[in-house]
């Protein structure tokens, strides 16, 4: 595993990776980090190429020209322009909370290029109008970025753990470490603003969509998930052909931390047909 810069059209980009072959990237949720992926990357590299960027004005990389607003199509461009940077033509995003929601954004951006869908607790992709739990998780996030200390952090992370001892200390010192740069809460609340602006960003929902994906698709559900209705996710995945769902059991939002060892054995299940399909073509 190794952390590089790259500089993607202007903006600095902090990403990590790891291995060689079929690539796959890895895309966190919102107020998160690419640490968030530290327990799945170097499990996932054994078989693939995996990329964890930060995206768009989170982490260590910068905001560009985004404005406020609905953030959405500053990001997906951020991450097609990585994509090409890195020269990847065929790819699997896989997309924890609201990077879920990139991911499936991502297909419709460049539906002959992303071949399969992993969509873990993300209630973005599949809550409908009403649904959205988007003022707690910006209430949450603020309570550690106006006061980011180690402690607060950590309450920040437990609230949305099944088990509070299993957050770890890697990604409350990491984000301790982000919440304090000199403009990590202006960064906050420009982008949560904008994903608030809910008429704004009606055109980049995609649950009224789910019909119209046509790759292999994997939901992967924290069954105690706070922020993203398990009832959806079933609901989704019989709504996306061929779509599959796991609930893995004494999970909150983030079964890829949670549970790494479950995640990493699905989604490189997952994933190894498709790369064999593209190794044989």
């Amino acid at each position: 595993m190794r952390v590089s810069f790259a500089d993607i059209k202007g903006i600095r980009t902090r990403y990590i990776h790891a291995g060689a072959g079929y690539p796959v990237m890895l895309l966190h949720g919102a107020g998160m980090s690419a640490d968030c992926w530290l327990r799945n990357i170097d499990a996932l590299a054994r078989d693939f190429a995996v990329f964890a960027p930060d995206v768009l004005g989170q982490g260590f990389t910068g905001s560009g020209d985004y404005p406020g607003g609905p953030p959405h199509p500053f990001m997906v461009q951020h991450l097609v322009d990585f994509a090409d940077w890195l020269g990847i033509d065929r790819f699997v995003p896989v997309g924890s909370s609201f990077g879920g929601l990139l991911a499936g954004l991502l297909y419709f951006r460049l539906p002959r290029r992303v071949e399969g869908l992993v969509f873990g607790s993300s209630g973005s992709v599949v809550h409908h109008e009403g649904d959205s739990d988007l003022q707690n998780a910006y209430r949450n996030g603020l309570s550690a970025i106006e006061n980011p200390t180690p402690e607060n952090c950590r309450k920040r992370l437990e609230r949305i753990f099944f088990d509070p001892a299993a957050v770890p200390d890697e990604l409350v010192f990491m984000q301790a470490t982000l919440y304090a740069l000199p403009d990590a809460r202006e960064s906050y609340e420009r982008r949560m603003c904008g994903m608030m602006q809910f008429e704004a960003c009606r055109p980049y929902k995609i649950v009224e969509r789910l019909e119209q994906i046509e790759v292999p698709t994997l939901l992967i559900w924290g069954r105690d998930d706070p922020r993203g209705r398990l009832d959806r996710a079933q609901e989704a995945a019989r709504r996306i052909k061929g779509a599959s769902l796991v609930a893995i059991e004494r999970c909150k939002h983030h079964p890829h931390i949670e549970h790494p060892q479950r995640f990493n054995a699905l989604v490189a299940d997952f994933i190894r047909p498709l790369a064999l399909r593209r190794a044989v073509a």
